[in-house]
């Protein structure tokens, strides 16, 4: 290769996003992720899944956790992060701080995604009609079709998309991976309560995590566009959201 075919090469791809052209890649990754999990799943049971549930539970006793009853507890409180009620009860606040900092068009780029992504939920759990597991008892009240997990999708979604939201207010890059690595982070630690309470399986929780990271994925490449665009609030006016030291 010569130098000038490398430096027009390099010059090309600096013309290009390349930030975006690595998201829009890892959002295909994902949704390709979610159709090779739903067409396993298609084919009937995996024997991982069982063995996962299994190993989470005492050996003596499946109607207990490993980690006892305190521990179980822990996992409980952890698990409603994904809960509507909780994600409803966020998503009404922070939309009054965006529309409080005269940021309407945020404010609407977070409804679009929270109710994007239970609406493409309950269609996906309405025609895989899963059966929740049956292998070990369930250690809270679950009822609806298990895949993809709600709990976890949703989570995916809301988490690392309000950390994309408040991550292009912020000037500094570390602290913006910082907050997406805190949402991801979120996201999955409610996907393991929902294997550890034996509501769902393993693979729900992976497809719910593929897909509910693809849609913020989605969401958050549009959002950066239009922010480009000026459609979406870079920053409020006059309110910095951190300080410049």
């Amino acid at each position: 290769m010569s130098a000038s075919f490398a430096r027009r090469l390099l010059d090309w791809l600096r013309a290009r996003d390349l930030e975006l052209m690595g998201l829009g890649t890892l959002f295909f990754a994902l949704v390709l992720g979610f159709f090779r999990i739903a067409d396993r799943v298609q084919r009937g049971p995996l024997s991982i899944d069982e063995r996962i549930l299994m190993s989470l539970r005492e050996p003596g006793d499946l109607a207990v956790g490993i980690g006892g009853e305190h521990f179980q507890g822990m996992v409980r409180d952890v698990t409603s992060l994904g809960s509507g009620t909780l994600t409803v009860l966020f998503t009404v606040g922070l939309l009054g701080y965006l529309l409080l900092t005269k940021r309407p068009a945020a404010a609407l780029y977070v409804v679009i995604a929270v109710i994007g992504c239970w609406l493409l939920n309950d269609l996906l759990k309405d025609y895989f009609a899963r059966a929740r597991p049956t292998i070990v008892p369930h250690l809270m009240g679950a009822s609806d079709p298990s895949f993809p997990s709600g709990h976890t999708m949703i989570s995916a979604t809301f988490y690392p998309t309000i950390a994309e939201l408040f991550g292009r207010l912020i000037q500094r890059r570390r602290l913006r991976f910082y907050l997406l690595g805190l949402g991801v982070f979120v996201a999955a630690l409610v996907g393991f309560t929902r294997i550890y309470l034996g509501v769902h399986y393993p693979s729900d929780v992976a497809a719910g995590l593929c897909l509910g990271f693809s849609w913020a994925l989605l969401i958050g490449i549009v959002g950066r566009l239009l922010q480009r665009r000026g459609v979406v609030e870079s920053r409020a006016e006059g309110e910095p959201l951190e300080s410049p030291a």
